[in-house]
């Protein structure tokens, strides 16, 4: 695989040697399912062609060395010192994840510079960070590549990635971003037993659309972290009464009576939420394998609004974008994408009329904002990978 001639010098300016691989691990979008990947659904993400990439070498030595383009910084890290505490830098993503990989091995440490083009909230740049780290790291102690094939290693990279964020960033986040990531393509995942199955891509005549509201995400962290609170209060509150499976997968029939149980209104609406879309899930995958678009994006609405409505992870520049998108002739369905209070929304949209769209758009998104939206079409990337140059 060839280079970028820019980016590997670089790496040979900050690193003082030419590097020996590339490393690409896309972004994602989550089609349809947001805020069920929790409590035991289903959920439909997508890997994009927008990415983290990164140069690697084995440096000889057992220190990693890890140079980030976004922040101009360079950090070394020492494997075996397991007693180093989460500093809140960005850095931390890298000392756990090679926590969780049990990495201890001696002279197995190496270089890595990393550049991405997820500049965008909600697009999943700390999960594609990770696995690329994952990658790298496995081929730093093992000498192979992990291959596209290898399913269940890639679960397992997926799962470390998993781990990093909860016990050693302190993000409470599910299964489905670095999952997504390292299996690529379009993909229906069952995030309580982690089965899946690649679904039919887009027809070529449709596209989505990525609508930046240009909103930073300052309440993402602590609003999510208070949803999956909620959830577990619910869980508690219904005590056996609950699916063993987490509660997207309670039956629609007895939706009702489990809310008759909670207190106030709120953790009501919650339930609502997660029950609804994870039926909305189970249909837009039947609708992909029809080749129902336009059934597909009117879901897609309904998931916005729900996650508007019941489970107040919106923002009224999010309400905004894609109330504005669904006015064009183009756009089937929009939807916030990712945690939400801020960042970015997709629009389900004819490809031909894909630049009509993103100017009609982004000049009453101005008018009704007075900010710049940032409007790119997307496709469907492969699995994150670590080939030689």
């Amino acid at each position: 695989m060839s280079s970028i001639p820019d980016f590997n010098e670089a790496f040979k300016a900050v690193f003082g040697h030419a590097a020996s691989h590339r490393v690409i691990a896309p972004g994602r979008i989550n089609l349809i399912g947001e805020h069920i990947d929790y409590c035991g659904g289903q959920v439909m993400p997508m890997a994009i062609d927008q990415n983290t990439s990164a140069l690697f070498r084995g440096n000889g030595g057992s220190t990693i060395r890890v140079y980030s383009d976004r922040y101009n910084e360079l950090v070394t890290l020492v494997p075996h010192d397991v007693l180093t505490k989460k500093q809140d830098h960005w850095s931390d993503y890298a000392q756990g994840l090679l926590r969780e990989s049990a990495h201890r091995s001696i002279n197995k440490g190496f270089d890595l510079l990393v550049r991405s083009t997820l500049d965008s909230g909600g697009l999943s740049s700390s999960s594609s960070f990770l696995a690329l780290l994952a990658l790298a790291n496995h081929f730093a102690l093992t000498g192979e590549s992990v291959s596209a094939s290898d399913k269940g290693l890639r679960l397992q990279l997926a799962l470390n990635c998993q781990r990093t964020e909860n016990h050693f960033v302190g993000i409470p986040s599910g299964i489905m971003d670095p999952a997504s990531i390292l299996l690529g393509g379009l993909i229906q995942l069952d995030c309580n037993t982690l089965k899946y199955s690649h679904l039919n891509p887009l027809p070529d005549e449709y596209c989505i659309i990525i609508l930046d509201t240009s909103t930073p995400r300052s309440l993402a962290s602590s609003g999510y972290a208070e949803r999956v609170e909620q959830v577990r209060a619910i869980e508690k509150i219904l005590g056996h009464d609950r699916p063993k499976n987490g509660l997207a997968n309670l039956d629609p029939n007895q939706l009702s009576t489990a809310q008759g149980k909670l207190p106030g209104t709120t953790l009501k609406r919650r339930l609502q939420h997660l029950v609804s879309e994870q039926q909305r899930v189970l249909e837009a995958a039947k609708c992909l394998a029809d080749a129902n678009i336009t059934s597909l994006g009117l879901l897609m609405n309904e998931s916005h609004e729900s996650l508007k409505s019941s489970y107040d992870v919106s923002s009224p520049e999010l309400d905004v974008i894609t109330t504005i998108s669904r006015q064009h002739a183009a756009t089937l369905g929009s939807r916030m994408t990712g945690a939400g209070f801020g960042g970015c929304a997709i629009s389900l949209c004819h490809r031909d009329l894909a630049d009509e769209h993103n100017q009609f758009v982004a000049e009453a998104y101005f008018q009704s904002t007075g900010l710049q939206a940032g409007l790119y079409i997307t496709d469907t990337a492969l699995p994150a990978s670590i080939q030689p140059i």
